[in-house]
């Protein structure tokens, strides 16, 4: 019986150590990056950055390319027919 309560305790030490080297460290890396990405500073950078990404749009004059253009106009012309069959 001392064995397999040996076998057991360091089964659990084992996993427990094995958790929180690979998951645990990917779970705090993520609510490191949450508290990042919540603070003041940073959500007025990511709005800076937004706005100037906007008026670079605005300078511009095709968005996207041709070869997309006609993509995505081919992909609507698909949904439109499927809508008009129902």
């Amino acid at each position: 019986m001392k064995i397999y309560l040996y076998k057991l305790l360091t089964f659990f030490f084992l996993f427990f150590i094995f958790y929180k080297l690979t998951i645990g460290l990917t779970i705090r890396e993520i609510e490191t990056k949450i508290s990042f990405l919540n603070s003041k500073e940073n959500i007025e950078f990511i709005k800076d950055k937004l706005r100037k990404e906007v008026q670079n749009l605005n300078t511009k004059d095709r968005y996207i390319s041709v070869e997309d253009a006609i993509l995505i106009n081919k992909i609507l012309n698909k949904i439109k027919n499927d809508l008009n069959v129902q």
